[in-house]
Formats: structure tokens, C-alpha cells, sequence
């Protein structure tokens, strides 16, 4: 009697043979790589909303069950590390607001110049440094010349250019430019989360419109006869938290008294100060008086963050515990009203973020366990082919997401055996609704 078990391990063993025979052939990845973050989005967001185009990612694709992001879990210097590999103290962003003593300059979100971003080289640096080919459709440094260089294509930060449009132009860099790194960044639903709270209907309800985005983004992909020839990251720089300005909110001078401060810089979940000289154990002491406070000298700041070897991390610095906010003005910060918050403490659960990645080189049904967001810039290079710069991650970390790249349009993939895995990774676009929701059948 025949045992078909024990034929199996044949099959398997002559696919192997016969993909070893073709070593040298075929590159060791696909093309292009497209980054995209949607802003704030937290970990746990999608167990609270009806979200199909991120359930397929996950069949289909890895999906991370959290990362851990640098500190501070704040915009700028969480993007700057996704895409450099280093911490803040490193390619120091050190906040979305900072100030610079060598300089004698403050630092806002709209400063592009190049001496506050030169710390660390972005992917899209490192791949035009190797003859590769880059484009940028919004993304924390993009606008700023680095090394002599930018994206081949870049663009203005300009909240007016709508999702769609920043779709087809994504799209556009992919099928027309052939660039072959691409990144998207959309600033939801971390508005959302600031305006509503983390858990409003109004931010599920974001939550599922970013993920009718997600559905979009795949389908154009496929329709435009990229699925096979790029690998898609989806993240997020950090997660969010309930705040509470009416009773959770400090001013500083409260605690200190004004004549023994020189500057504060930053606001909210963190502050720098620049006390008077002579005068830093005693506006240590005061802030330290609070017990939702934390007040450190900078040699002190724990090691953990790696948030203190850079020389825009000011003399003393504050960390607020979670939903707490300090402020050099509270009238000021009372104008804006929010009820959601980060920058605290990466160690906290409502400071993780998303990872989900889908593509020819990405293991489908993949449930990868959590790891550093330093750890996505080598995961970009490996994929790019490229040497990575000099960063504080490492691919083995996220080397296990990956298999070998396979050239579906090569006749030697048409026959036989091999000809099974291209059916389940090429079936037809098609549309169908789930509870309501647009979804695409696309892997």
C-alpha cells in the first residue's frame, strides 16, 4: 500500500533541488520597498475597531504584536529612528521642540535645515549613497538635504494634499519613477486620538477609515501590476494615552520658584530645564516633590532610554508619569484642548505601536514577537540589498520575516510543483464587503 506522508518530504526535498539549480538567477529580493506610518497608531487599536484590510495583512503577510519605539514616544524623533536606526541621544532629534546651546537656537517641527538633522543618514540617503533610487511622500528630515543629497522625488509637508492623492502619487513613484524606496506617512489617526481620547468611538471610527486606506493602497498595488515586485512595511512611530488637563496638568513654577530657572524647553509628557548655576539640586528636589514627577540630572537619566549622551538634552530632565502633563503655561496649554497624550515612557503599554508587512519576501501568517523600531532600518537595507550606515539595530532581530525572493514572471516558475505557490500568492482582484466594510481579496 502506498504512504502518501512519506512522499511528501520527495516533493519537498526536489523543490529545494530544483531552486538550489537556479541560485545566481534570480536577485535575493524584490525591487521596491514602500514604508508607510500612519501616525499614533497604538498596538491594541485594531482589537477595538472592524478592521479586514489589516486582518488580511496579517493572513497574508507579519504582523508584530507591538514594537517598542525610542524614547521619547514622540513624532519626530520616532520617525527619525524608524529610518536611521538610531536612538534619539544618537541622530539627535531628541524632540519634536528642542534647543540646540551650540547653536543658540530653538528647534520646531518646521525647521529643515540641515545642521539639526545630520546626526544620523536616512534609508533614503543610504540608498541613493549605493546607486539606488528614492522618493518621499512626507516624512519627518525628507525635506532636508543630507550628505549633499535628498530623494529623487520629495515633497513639502502639506497636510492638504489628501490621502488618495498621496496614494496615486506613492503609486506613481513605484510604476512610473521606478524608485526603488519609497516612503508614505499619513497624520492620522493620531489627531484623532489627540482630539477624541484612545478610546472614543471617534477614534475607532478613525481606525476604520484608515484601514478602508490600507484596503486601497492594496488594491492599486495589484491593479497596477506591483504585488509581485514590492514589499510593503506598515508601522507606526508610538501609541497614545488618556490625559487630563483639568486635573492632571502642572506648571512648573508651581513647584519651583522662577528665579532659579534659566529656560525650559518642551512641554507635556516631558520637559528640559536649564537651572541657574549653583541651583540644580534644589530645582530637582522641587519638581521631585510631586510624586507624578520625575526629575534627573543628566547623567542620571536611565540608561534604558538612551536620552542622555547628546548636548540638546538640557542640564534636568523631567518625565511625567502616564496621563500626566507639565507645563511652562497652563492657560496656554488649556487653549488646546486634547484629551489624548505620549511621549511617555516607551516601557508602557500605551506606547507601543503597529507593525504589519506583506510582500514577496514576507512570510504569510506570520505572528512575529515584538521588537525595537531601531531594528526597521536594517530590516529596510537587507531588503534594499544595500550596506546599512552605522545605527543601534540589528537584522537578526527581524531576519526571521523573510524568505527567499521568487520571480514569478520566469517560465521556470509556470511548471510543475513550484507552479502551486504562485496560484495562492497571484489570485484575482476582487471586491466584496465584510460587516460594512470595503475590503480586497487580494493575496
Amino acid at each position: 500500500m502506498a504512504h502518501p506522508v512519506r512522499f511528501i518530504p520527495i516533493l519537498v526535498l526536489l523543490a529545494i533541488c530544483l531552486t538550489r539549480g537556479t541560485e545566481g538567477k534570480y536577485r535575493k529580493y524584490a525591487k521596491h520597498v514602500l514604508l508607510v506610518s500612519m501616525d499614533g497608531f497604538r498596538w491594541d487599536y485594531i482589537d477595538k475597531a472592524k478592521t479586514p484590510n489589516f486582518d488580511r495583512l496579517e493572513c497574508y503577510g507579519v504582523r508584530s504584536k507591538y514594537v517598542t519605539n525610542v524614547y521619547p514616544t514622540n513624532t519626530f524623533p520616532s520617525h527619525y529612528t524608524a529610518i536611521t536606526g538610531l536612538h534619539a541621544e544618537s541622530h539627535g532629534i531628541v524632540g519634536n521642540y528642542m534647543y540646540d546651546p551650540d547653536f543658540d537656537e530653538i528647534f520646531t517641527i518646521g525647521t529643515h535645515d540641515t545642521k539639526w538633522w545630520d546626526g544620523g543618514e536616512p534609508a533614503w540617503i543610504t540608498a541613493r549613497k549605493q546607486g539606488l533610487t528614492s522618493g518621499t511622500m512626507f516624512w519627518p528630515g525628507s525635506e532636508v538635504e543630507i550628505q549633499g543629497l535628498r530623494p529623487n522625488r520629495w515633497y513639502y509637508y502639506n497636510e492638504s494634499i489628501t490621502y488618495d492623492q498621496r496614494l496615486d502619487i506613492v503609486i506613481d513613484m513605484l510604476k512610473v519613477d521606478k524608485l526603488d524606496f519609497v516612503t508614505l506617512y499619513f497624520h492620522q489617526p493620531d489627531f484623532q486620538g489627540h482630539v477624541s481620547g484612545p478610546s472614543s468611538q471617534g477614534l475607532i471610527d478613525k481606525v476604520e477609515e484608515m484601514d478602508e486606506y490600507i484596503g486601497k493602497l492594496l488594491h492599486k498595488l495589484v491593479v497596477n501590476g506591483l504585488k509581485d515586485d514590492v514589499n510593503l512595511l506598515i508601522m507606526s512611530d508610538h501609541g497614545m494615552t488618556d490625559i487630563d488637563h483639568d486635573n492632571k496638568l502642572v506648571e512648573i513654577w508651581d513647584l519651583v520658584d522662577r528665579s532659579l530657572i534659566e529656560r525650559t524647553v518642551d512641554t507635556g509628557a516631558l520637559m528640559h530645564v536649564v537651572p541657574v548655576s549653583g541651583q540644580e539640586q534644589a530645582v530637582i528636589d522641587a519638581i521631585n516633590s510631586h510624586p507624578h514627577f520625575t526629575a534627573y540630572r543628566k547623567a542620571d537619566i536611565p540608561n534604558r532610554l538612551h536620552y542622555k549622551n547628546n548636548r540638546r538634552i538640557m542640564p534636568i530632565f523631567v518625565m511625567a508619569d502616564e496621563g500626566w502633563t507639565i507645563t511652562f503655561d497652563r492657560d496656554f496649554t488649556r487653549r488646546y484642548t486634547k484629551k489624548g497624550g505620549h511621549g511617555f515612557d516607551n516601557r508602557l503599554m500605551s506606547m507601543k505601536s503597529i507593525f504589519y508587512a506583506i510582500g514577496p519576501n514576507f512570510k504569510p501568517n506570520y505572528a512575529a514577537p515584538p521588537f525595537k523600531s531601531v531594528d526597521l532600518y536594517p530590516l529596510i537595507c537587507e531588503l534594499l540589498g544595500i550596506r546599512p550606515a552605522p545605527n543601534n539595530g540589528s537584522l537578526c532581530n527581524t531576519a526571521d520575516f523573510l524568505k527567499p525572493y521568487r520571480n514569478y514572471n520566469d517560465k521556470f516558475y509556470n511548471y510543475g510543483l513550484l507552479n502551486l505557490l504562485r496560484f495562492y500568492s497571484m489570485q484575482q482582484t476582487r471586491h466584496r464587503k465584510k460587516d460594512g466594510k470595503l475590503t480586497y481579496d487580494l493575496y
